[in-house]
This record gives C-alpha cells, sequence and structure tokens, in this order.
C-alpha cells in the first residue's frame, strides 16, 4: 500500500502496493480513464468525510494506475508518489468536475516527495476537504483508513496503530511507517489514516502481506 521506483519499493519482500492497475490497459497505450463513483458501502469510523475522497487516476504510456486521493480543507490532493512518478497526466474527482494534471512530474502544481512516497496537486474539485493532525499518532490508538478498491466505491475500515518504525524494517525504502492492524485491499494506496478527531495522520502506502497490516507514512512528510 529510496524511491526511485516507488512502485517497485512497495512490492518488495512480502509488501503488495494498494494501487490498482488494469491488465486490460496494459495492453493498451492511450486507454481511457474511466472514474467509478464514491459511495460509501461500509461504516466504522464517522470522523471521515467521504467528500473529501475520491478515486485518482495516473495516465502512463503503457498503463492507467487507479487508486485512491482525498482533498486537504486547505484545497490540496493529497496521494502517493509511486502512483503518479513518470506518468503523463493525472486525474483526481468524479468524472464530470475531475482536476487533471498533464506531465505531473514537471508541472509545477504537483509537489513530488519519492522518498517518502507522497506528493501533493492543486486543485479542489471536492465539496469537503480532511484536516491535517498537528500531533502524529500513537501506539493503540485508534484509526480509520479510507480507499477506493476494485469495486470503485469509497470502503472505511477501523484500527489502530502497531508501531511506527522505520521503513526498512517492512522491506520499504521509506524513512518511517505507521504499522496498523487491519487491512487493505488493492486501490487502498493514496487513501487517509485519521485520528478520534478526524485529523489527517498517514496517507497509505501499501500492506505487508504476512501479518496483513497496512502500512502508512506520517502525514508530517507531506510536500508542499
Amino acid at each position: 500500500m529510496g524511491m526511485a521506483g516507488g512502485l517497485l519499493a512497495v512490492m518488495t519482500i512480502g509488501i503488495v502496493s494498494a494501487d490498482q492497475t488494469s491488465a486490460q490497459v496494459q495492453r493498451t497505450s492511450h486507454a481511457p480513464v474511466e472514474l467509478a463513483p464514491a459511495v460509501v458501502v461500509s461504516a466504522g469510523a464517522d470522523s471521515i468525510d467521504p467528500n473529501a475522497i475520491a478515486r485518482l487516476s495516473a495516465l502512463h504510456d503503457d498503463r492507467v494506475e487507479l487508486g485512491t486521493g482525498f482533498q486537504l480543507d486547505d484545497g490540496r490532493i493529497a496521494t502517493v508518489a509511486h502512483a503518479i512518478v513518470d506518468a503523463r497526466s493525472v486525474r483526481f474527482g468524479n468524472t464530470n468536475d475531475a482536476v487533471e494534471h498533464e506531465n505531473p512530474n514537471q508541472n509545477a502544481e504537483v509537489a513530488i516527495s519519492r522518498l517518502h512516497d507522497l506528493a501533493t496537486l492543486r486543485g479542489a474539485p471536492l465539496s469537503a476537504g480532511l484536516p491535517l493532525s498537528a500531533v502524529p499518532g500513537e501506539i493503540g490508538d485508534g484509526v480509520a483508513l479510507a480507499g477506493i478498491p476494485e469495486d470503485g466505491r469509497i470502503h472505511i475500515r477501523s484500527g489502530e496503530i502497531i508501531t511506527r518504525t522505520e521503513g526498512v524494517n517492512y522491506g520499504l525504502g521509506r524513512p518511517e511507517v505507521y504499522a496498523i492492524s487491519v487491512p487493505v485491499d488493492v486501490g487502498y494506496s493514496g487513501g487517509p489514516v485519521v485520528n478520534a478527531n478526524g485529523e489527517v495522520i498517514a496517507i497509505i502506502v501499501g500492506s505487508e502481506t504476512r501479518s496483513g497490516v497496512t502500512l502508512a507514512v506520517p502525514i508530517e512528510y507531506l510536500p508542499n
């Protein structure tokens, strides 16, 4: 769920990315980007506003990567870097009012931290935003995670922070990650992890297949 190849780093040593890459799209160089409607289908965390979360699509030369992005209350869009590194364009939001950035890796409206696997985009197409937490999460804190798996709908799951540790302990090149006691599905990558006050403390980057924990990078590493 270093960073020269963000997706590659997530895939090593039992780690699987929480992105979705369509095998059919991989065979088509210029496949259209389809954005599924965002509908809450599972409860579990009243602290997350689903109106701040939407599908993120990154168009590459040989594939389209689908994941999750969310809008912050300052108007930025937050997601993972590995979905958009080397992409030709990236799109966030619902079909009729999405924000799209061409050449995101050379676009002043896009900030990317490959080391921390986080990215922000400018534009505010959604009706709500999530606040950032001023304090980090602590071990044992209850948290909620949101993402858009293969069915194209927003799912919200609850868990707790197991630890905050160096990413290398989970086979990742990130300096630090939270390990969270709930698994996530393909497509959650880029989704928020929020505390009991509904404030974002981390962004989902993948999951550890053997233990089933979700891995998330602390929000203080989010690029401006």
